[in-house]
């Protein structure tokens, strides 16, 4: 790898497609992911996971196949690893993802599955960097399943969520947050898959009167299969950050369902509103308005466009903000004033961070590396995976109104730490 491309990686936070799809399965309770490779794969993807969600601990394993193994296949290997699976403790189903090097082989797993008489079902996958990043794994991982599905009555007021993650910085919280909204709005919530939802209620998704993609570049692939397959429509919501924008994600639902009721969900918003000017405004006396002389946001193109959005457009001010998204997206977003892409625009992201003067930086760990090694200051506020710089051990969510309480807050202790940096 060369030195533009190598110092380019920084810039990059996705993981591989193996994480991505392990991800999503290990989500589901009872299941069990086994990873057909070697303990690189199995070890990153298990850590990524276990960091966000430590019920997976005990649910992962690896067939760290040998070097023949690679050349005459994997069946031993699996075989071994299926009789310990079985003494390691009950499971419901067991997933099967198989790295870059094992997917060349083309070993029929399902078929050395159905041979051992075992005692839960066994789904495979391809995954890992040649099948692409998380998105892509999370995705594959997602349609499969969605082939598991059967066709079912759709039930009034019955939504699904998709897109959301355990993984997801927050991502538990972000999820009951979500299910809290909507459940206040007279829905009722049947399955959001990848964050938690059992398998039952993920089968019993066909049922739904709508799906609510949060994160087109996540779920929108398995929206468009389930409107295809069992009639279910889907909506590109976006996710709700800020106290209007989490208003303005619940009207655009609304616009779908008008059966929502939104009025107890209004006051709550006002009454948040009132509190949060109250609290904030003897620190604006002493510390002045929010402002910062550049705002970079660098997440998802979903978490970007509706933190950009609530940050902008409800609280602070800049002179620019620039936003770096992980993944290509045609989502506009007003509130910035330059869009980038990784891997398109890496030129481009090198030069807005060497050209940086001083700011906010919401985004993840890597950013924050990246400007430390450049001896560019910012104040820095986590809104991605990893995050090495501090502990987050509260459930407080990034989204909905409680994500806006601690957003604000947030935006507050930088700006007062900028001051304070200034000054010295």
């Amino acid at each position: 790898m060369s030195k533009p491309e190598w110092e380019a990686a920084c810039n990059h936070t996705a993981t591989c497609g193996l994480t991505g799809a392990a991800s999503f399965f290990s989500s589901i309770p009872g299941s069990f992911v086994l990873v057909n490779g070697p303990l690189w794969c199995y070890f990153y993807a298990m850590k990524y996971v276990v960091d966000q969600d430590e019920t997976a601990m005990g649910r992962f394993a690896c067939t760290q196949p040998s070097p023949s193994s690679l050349v005459y296949g994997t069946e031993n290997d699996l075989k071994k690893s299926f009789a310990s699976i079985q003494e390691m403790g009950t499971f419901e189903r067991v997933f099967v993802e198989s790295n870059c090097s094992v997917s060349l082989i083309g070993d029929d797993i399902a078929g050395i599955a159905a041979a051992q008489d075992l005692p839960w079902p066994v789904y495979a996958a391809d995954a890992g960097g040649l099948q692409g990043d998380f998105a892509a794994g999370w995705q594959q991982a997602f349609l499969r399943v969605v082939d598991e599905m059967k066709p079912a009555p759709q039930v009034k007021s019955r939504v699904n969520v998709l897109g959301l993650s355990l993984s997801d910085l927050q991502g538990q919280e972000n999820a009951r947050e979500l299910r809290r909204l909507l459940e206040a709005a007279g829905l009722e919530v049947q399955a959001i898959p990848g964050a938690g939802s059992s398998w039952e209620d993920i089968m019993a998704m066909p049922s739904a009167e709508l799906n609510i993609v949060v994160r087109p570049e996540l779920a929108e692939q398995a929206a468009n299969r389930m409107e295809k397959a069992f009639h279910v429509p889907y909506l590109v919501a976006g996710l709700p950050a800020g106290v209007d924008g989490t208003l303005r994600w619940l009207r655009t639902i609304q616009k779908a369902l008008p059966i929502m009721n939104l009025s107890a969900l209004e006051q709550e918003a006002e009454t948040l509103k009132r509190h949060l000017e109250h609290r904030s405004g003897n620190l604006r006396s002493l510390w002045g308005q929010l402002w910062f002389d550049e705002i970079l946001i660098a997440a998802w193109p979903s978490d970007a466009a509706a933190i950009a959005e609530a940050v902008r457009g409800e609280w602070a001010d800049t002179a620019k903000l620039v936003v770096h998204q992980q993944e290509p997206s045609e989502r506009a977003i007003p509130a910035a004033d330059v869009i980038r892409t990784v891997r398109a625009d890496d030129a481009a992201i090198e030069e807005d961070l060497r050209e940086w003067q001083g700011g906010l930086l919401l985004a993840s760990s890597h950013e924050a590396t990246r400007f430390a090694r450049l001896g560019k200051s910012a104040q820095f506020v986590p809104i991605a995976r990893p995050v090495y710089d501090e502990l987050l051990a509260d459930a407080t969510p990034l989204y909905g109104f409680a994500g806006a309480a601690r957003l604000l807050e947030r935006l507050f202790h930088a700006r007062i730490a900028g001051l304070a940096i200034s000054s010295s």
